[in-house]
């Protein structure tokens, strides 16, 4: 992974510098065996993703569309959106059973292709906590426009408040920098709504995570 820092990229360069580190990663092949984390019942994951409306659900930065497979049954339309066309293209082979799954490939700093107001929710699972604070900022900003108003995002975060001089894969579990507050101040910014946020560990470090729900009024 990098270690270089951001000082001086613009957004996109620093998304697609994100991006280049996990090309052709063994991390998502070693991540089947971990999906059941963020869906145990009593997890809080779970707990959260259960109050999003399924008519369209929007995954950003699916990988390899395991997720997918947990709520695909329930959900009416899914899209999954991925930087990575190698991870586009895997998704589409692994679903392709499954009419009602599109997968696209996004920029990695927002929500486009998908048009204004044309999803019920939005959720990203063990992504997020990788992006730099500018990236996350223009997710949660661009969240709000394709959010119909009751729509939901729900994300989970990096909640890592260490020295931000050097790039997140020098930090714990790869964390780039972020604070609940300041996630918090993101979405006030976009005017959402925070509902719920719980901060939590995350492979034995405490405090590391957080997951935020948030709700377009």
């Amino acid at each position: 992974m990098q270690n270089d820092n951001n000082t001086g990229k613009s957004v996109q360069e620093q998304a697609e510098q994100v991006g280049r580190d996990w090309v052709d990663s063994p991390y998502y092949a070693s991540a089947e065996q971990w999906t059941f984390i963020f869906w145990r019942e009593v997890g809080v994951y779970r707990r959260m993703f259960d109050l999003l409306d399924l008519e369209h659900v929007v995954e950003l930065a699916c990988g390899h569309g395991r997720h997918a497979e947990m709520y695909r049954d329930t959900a009416r339309r899914i899209t999954l959106l991925d930087i990575l066309e190698q991870n586009v293209e895997h998704c589409k082979t692994r679903h392709r059973m499954h009419p009602h799954i599109t997968s696209l490939r996004n920029n990695g700093i927002d929500f486009t292709p998908l048009p204004d107001g044309s999803a019920t929710a939005i959720f990203c699972y063990d992504a997020m906590v990788h992006f730099p604070p500018d990236v996350v900022r223009s997710y949660v900003k661009d969240a709000a426009r394709i959010l119909l108003p009751g729509g939901r995002a729900l994300f989970h975060h990096s909640n890592y408040h260490g020295p931000s001089t050097h790039g997140y894969g020098a930090n714990p579990h790869a964390r780039n920098f972020m604070s609940q507050q300041l996630f918090f101040t993101y979405a006030q910014e976009a005017q959402l709504e925070v509902e719920r946020s719980q901060v939590v560990e995350w492979g034995g470090v405490p405090d590391i995570d957080c997951v935020t729900l948030l709700r377009r009024p």
